[in-house]
């Protein structure tokens, strides 16, 4: 998970380079410095009750490319994080803690053994503890068992270890006759856990190919085999990152969506514009703060 803005646009390593690297072009240079301006100044303000994590994105910083000689100009893509942090208020915790509560009852009375398995249980383990407690003992200062008196002791063994699995077997077989309901359950109790949230709002820029569609996931245009060939804006992809729930969703709504689809195929602002955007997002007031 990201915690802090992060900025990722090389295309090639240059160990990989066969025929050798060239250096950026000074276009190139530009426009991948516009485009992660551009794109950071889409991260939003923290939602209620979160905050951002890490440093703010510097936008005095030069793009780190590195090419192959036969690499085209534009081949590369241009991408942008911001992580946040997300802490329930406690009268929200104090309700998801109750529901959780509820539905891990609902587990447990599940997994109970009910009245026949029960009494079956308890009959294997009665002849379970009949059987340890056949076996011959002997205290440290009496004379080693007989051979015979050893071989009791072994069938005792076994026997309890036998009816010691029976048991267990009772319990397991109803866990596991159980099981799709309780998976059910778990996954519902899971999603109510109100330990402090790690989320991440991901941008990019002409990549070659879209994520997987997702409640939190929007693209723009379309993918672009050569990423940023000719320098314009060919696609832009978003994702909010982190555990489903009403947090990540309000962080997917509050990134301002037309203004990303507007950057497709328009000239990119200038660094100190997207700067001052930032700037005004930071400043932005954010409901229910």
């Amino acid at each position: 998970m990201m915690t802090t803005v992060m900025t990722t646009v090389p295309n090639a390593v240059r160990a990989d380079c066969v025929d050798g690297v060239r250096n950026a072009t000074p276009e190139e240079v530009a426009f991948a410095a516009r485009g992660e301006a551009a794109l950071a100044a889409a991260l939003p303000a923290p939602i209620a009750d979160s905050e951002r994590r890490g440093g703010p994105f510097d936008f005095s910083r030069q793009p780190r490319l590195s090419f192959c000689k036969a690499d085209q100009v534009g081949a590369f893509a241009v991408s942008v994080g911001g992580g946040y942090l997300y802490t329930f208020p406690k009268t929200e915790a104090d309700r998801l803690y109750a529901e959780r509560k509820g539905l891990e009852k609902q587990i447990d009375d599940l997994e109970k053994l009910p009245p026949d398995k029960d009494a079956e249980y308890k009959q294997v383990l009665a002849r379970m503890k009949a059987a340890y407690e056949a076996a011959p003992r002997r205290s440290r200062k009496d004379p080693p068992f007989t051979p015979e008196q050893q071989e009791q002791v072994t069938r005792a063994m076994a026997e309890g270890k036998k009816l010691e699995d029976a048991a267990k077997k009772v319990v397991a077989d109803h866990i596991a006759g159980v099981k799709p309901q309780t998976d059910v359950l778990r996954a519902q109790a899971k999603r109510l856990e109100t330990y402090p949230q790690e989320l991440a709002v991901r941008l990019m820029m002409n990549t070659d190919r879209f994520l997987e569609s997702g409640t939190t996931v929007a693209t723009y245009g379309t993918p672009s085999a050569g990423r940023s060939t000719g320098l314009t804006v060919h696609n832009v992809v978003m994702s909010v990152e982190g555990p489903e729930g009403i947090a990540r969703q309000t962080l997917f709504d509050a990134v301002d969506k037309a203004y990303l689809q507007g950057l497709i195929g328009q000239p990119l602002p200038e660094v100190e514009a997207s700067k001052a955007r930032a700037e005004r997002n930071t400043r932005a007031p954010v409901a229910g703060k």
